[in-house]
This record gives structure tokens, sequence and C-alpha cells, in this order.
């Protein structure tokens, strides 16, 4: 056996399920892993006692153990062991919360495929080995800096003593003694930036890892909400801007519950990121509409009275990722809303100040101590018994600090709290024209549209009816394969990942069927796709999820053009 070889313990009750997994491993060449089955969980932990296993794969419904306790008695005798759980159950609150407490991926049985599979076992190898790694680095760190500060305090009584004798040589023994007071401060600092780097590393990771959930549950808000703007007569018709709305409401519950897997955390702005021109005074104006509910109707119930002032200067537009700046300013304004505990008043001011655009919020709240003051920007730091809705003070500044801006606060005691955002002018300092309409609509064509998602599904096809298409649409990648051998079509729309056949293996059927297919690839990791070039075969364009009808006509162009 290879040295690099995982030695996999598959815990699963089920022969036929063994051996489909089995079968998936097979599948992959990259695969370098050796499966062990048992059936029940008590033989599993007599295996585990016996040492050597690398991996466990573990079914949380077995024939002498039953849900999260299976999971909990496995990871007691596993030790390090990384865990992935492979459950029959699509249960979201146990999937979150076998994360919660220790599990490296939750895969739901017949949504697995081998790519998926073997990514995740080695995503989970990999993930540990870090863990372990850091680890060992931190307690390697703390022995370094405890046998260090005690080599200090050993060499401060030696230098006490010879300042006791040498009196004469006072000021150059004191200038030893406050250099090696700098080198111990060193030394911690560096201890403290190295763990923060590294927690930072991981939360990043994350936040990759959830970034296609979280883009499939905004595309049905992002996608009625415009429907509703563009057609004022559905806004006007009570049962359709009721189901509408009621759409908009479920897929922003689903976002808050992928929202709430994550903590406060920095990332760097990757280089290739291209900001766009942003409206501060007009972007000032929607933070103070949607945080509405929070400092007028909710203070209200709760006998508080706050009324927001924006003092608006004449000011040019910035370069930025108008989501991120609104996010940070909404996050600034619930921390003031917080901080007013009867009545109060929160001023949003714009100015230029030399070659910088700035954004000041001020409350006449309860203020901050100075220690507060000091660490309110830290990650994870919070004043509050409960956590808050956002990701805080520690975003803002990531946020802030991606667009190259600086963010100063000034705060007293009972005396409110002044934070100010300033974001550098760009040369020209212009305004920008309007938004650009909405692009002319392609002439009416026969439309293949195959997604998972029902509701993605359903914005598409009211998006592509709005422009007369005639739609034809199916669940997964087999039914589409089976309408598109029916049929014609002068173009098709897949998602990417789909349950059966996935949207790549999909698009290579279908120009093994007909080469001069049109086809367009829809997909949460569109954007890492664009960026990194990969086109899978088959598919002629790739559109990163969410979208609008403006961006979906642009695609259509595009490959219709070709």
């Amino acid at each position: 056996m290879n040295s690099d070889t995982v030695k996999v313990l598959l815990i699963e009750d089920n022969p036929e399920h063994a051996s489909f997994l089995r079968h998936l491993l097979n599948l992959s060449e990259a695969a370098n892993f050796r499966l062990e089955h048992v059936e029940t969980l008590a033989i599993g932990i007599e295996r585990l006692k016996q040492g050597d296993i690398g991996l466990i794969i573990l079914d949380l419904s077995l024939g002498d153990s039953n849900g999260i306790e299976t999971f909990i008695l496995t990871m007691a005798a596993g030790g390090d062991v990384p865990i992935v759980v492979l459950s029959g159950s699509n249960d979201v609150n146990l999937a979150i919360e076998t994360v919660q407490l220790g599990a490296q991926d939750y895969l739901v049985k017949g949504h697995v495929d081998n790519q998926l599979l073997v990514r995740s076992m080695q995503y989970a190898c990999e993930r540990q080995r870090v863990k372990l790694q850091l680890r060992r680095a931190h307690d390697e760190l703390d022995r370094r800096v405890e046998e260090r500060t005690a080599m200090l305090q050993q060499a401060n009584l030696r230098l006490q003593k010879e300042i006791a004798e040498r009196r004469r040589a006072e000021e150059g023994t004191r200038e030893i003694n406050h250099k090696l007071t700098e080198t111990l401060g060193q030394l911690r600092a560096a201890q403290q930036e190295v763990i923060a780097r590294e927690r930072m590393h991981a939360l990043g990771r994350m936040a990759n890892g959830i970034a296609h959930d979280f883009n499939n549950a905004l595309a049905p808000i992002l996608s009625f909400s415009e429907l509703l703007l563009l057609k004022p007569e559905t806004a006007a018709d009570p049962v359709a801007s009721r189901i509408y709305i009621e759409k908009i409401h479920e897929s922003a519950k689903d976002s808050a519950k992928v929202v709430s897997r994550l903590r406060e955390f920095y990332r760097r702005r990757d280089e290739h990121e291209i900001f766009a021109p942003v409206l501060v005074n007009e972007l000032v104006q929607q933070v103070i509409s949607v945080t509405r509910p929070r400092w007028r109707d909710q203070a209200l119930a709760a006998g508080v009275n706050i009324s927001i002032r924006a003092d608006l200067g004449d000011v040019p537009s910035v370069a930025g990722n108008e989501a991120e700046l609104r996010e940070a300013l909404a996050n600034i304004v619930f921390n003031a809303i917080d901080a007013i505990p009867a009545r109060g008043t929160i001023v949003i001011k714009t100015e230029i100040q030399g070659a910088w655009l700035v954004v000041s919020i001020t409350d006449d709240g309860v203020g901050m101590t100075e220690d507060v003051r000091a660490r309110c920007l830290e990650p994870f730091y919070s004043t509050k018994d409960v956590e808050g809705p956002g990701l805080g003070l520690g975003s803002v500044y990531g946020i802030v600090r991606r667009h190259e801006g600086q963010i100063d606060i000034r705060s007293e005691p009972g005396r409110g709290t002044s934070i100010s955002i300033s974001l550098p002018l760009p040369k020209d300092a212009a305004v920008p024209s309007a938004p650009d309409p909405l692009p002319p609509a392609q002439g009416a064509m026969r439309i293949l549209v195959v997604e998972d998602e029902p509701m993605v599904r359903e914005v598409i096809s009211l998006y592509l009816s709005e422009d007369q298409h005639i739609v034809t649409l199916a669940e997964n990648g087999r039914e589409g394969l089976e309408r598109f051998r029916a049929g014609e079509f002068d173009l098709v729309l897949t998602d990417r990942a789909m349950p059966e056949m996935n949207g790549d293996q999909f698009a290579k059927e279908v120009k093994s069927v007909r080469p001069e297919q049109r086809l367009i690839l829809l997909t949460g990791f569109g954007d890492l796709m664009n960026g990194a070039g990969d086109l899978p075969e088959g598919v002629d364009l790739v559109v990163g999820k969410p979208f609008t009808m403006g961006a979906l006509r642009d695609a259509i162009a595009k490959v219709c053009a070709r």
C-alpha cells in the first residue's frame, strides 16, 4: 500500500450504500483512499481503538445508534480523526449541529457523485492536517515565548544587580533593559499576528465553501424584486404581488441561515477585483431606508425614539463595491441604534476632505470606554451578551481596508460615538452617468432550461417569457437530455450542480448529439470560473448566479452573436 494512502473507516449498516460508496471511490483516479467497512457503531469504535485510521465516513442512522449521539460517540472514540457525515437525512438543523460539533462536512445520500465525495474527503483530511499543524505551531510558539520570557526575566535580574553595583553605568543599563522589554513585546505581538492570520485564513476558506449556496439563495430575492420593479401592473395585483413577496421572504430566510454560519472575518482584496463608480449620497439614502425598521418601527415598539438626519455634501462618486459599502454603513447604523437607550439622533454626513471622501455617522448614545474603543475593530470582539445580527465593526474594518480607505472612531462614555470612513477620491472625481437601460431582448427563441432549484427555475422562466421566448423546463440533467432529444431548441440554459447528471455531463451529452447547439452554464461559482478561465467542455458561456434580466439578455445576445 502506498505510504500516502489514507485508511478510511466507513460506518454504514446498509451494504448497498457501502458498495455504492466504494464504487464512487473507484471511479476517481485522484482518490488515494483504502476503504474499511463496518456495519455497527460498536464495531467501528473497537476498530478506531486499533489506530491507523485517517478518515471516518459516518452514517448517523445505525442499528445500534441513531442521530447526533452517533456522531458524539464516534468523535469521542476517534480523537483527532476527521469525520465526514454521509446521511440519508437532508435536515439543515442536523447538518449545522454536526458541523458545529466538529464534523468536517455533511453530505446527503443521493446528492453525492464521485468528484464531490473525493473532494470532500480530501478537504477533510487537509483541514485536519492544517488544524493539527496550527496546534503544534501554537504550542511550539508558546513554548518559545515562555523560554524567551524566562530568559529575559533572568537577564533582567542580572541587569538589576549590575545597576546596583555600577551606578556610574546606570543610563546604559536602562537602555539595555528598555531594548529587552521591546523585544519581549515584539515576540508577543508576533505570536498574536500568527494566530490571527491563520484564523482569518481558515475562516476565508469556510466563506468560499458556502459562496455557492448563498448565491443561490440570493437569486430569487434579486429576481422577483426586479420583476416587481419592472412591471408596476404586477405590484398592483394583490394576488401576484403577494406570491412574489412570499417567495422573496422565503429566500431571505434561507439567506439568513447561510449568513448565520459565518463569523466576523477579514479577507484581502483580490488584485483582479474591479471596482465600479458608487454614488455615495444615494448609498446613504438607501442605508437610511433599509435600516428604517430597526431605527423607527422596532425602536418605537421598544419605547425608544430615534431620528436619523442626512447632511449630504456635494460629493462625487468613488470607486468601490456598492454592496460591501452598503453593508458597512448599515452595520455602523445598527451599532448606533443599539447605543441609544431611550431617545437620540443619528447624523450621517458626507463631505470632501483633501483627497478623501468622508462619510461620518454620529450618534448621541452611551458612547464607548477607551478600552472598548481600542478593541472594537478586532474580529470576534463584542460587548453584547448575545451575538448581533451583522458581522460588526470587524467586518466594516475589513471592507474599508479592501477599498484602501481609513476608519476613525471617536467616542466617550455618555457623549456618543462618531465613526468616519474615508475613501480615496478618483483622480477625475466624476459623477457617473445614469445606469444603462436594459439591453434589448433577442427575437423569440425556443429555449430549454435545466435547473433543479424550483425558485430559480421559475425566475428564469419568467425572465424568458417576458421576452416572448418559448420555454421548456426540466428539473435535472437526465430529464433535460430527454427533452432535448425530443425537440428542437435555439438555446439551452443549464445549472451546474444537479443530482443524477450535473451540468458539465449534460453539456457534453448535448454537444455529442448536436455539436452546433448553443449552451449557457448557470452557476453560483460563475465569477470564480470566469476568473480562472474555467470553461467546461460543451459550454459556450458561463454566467454567475445571481443574475439580473439584463445580465441574462447580455449572455443570450453574446452567445447568439457567436
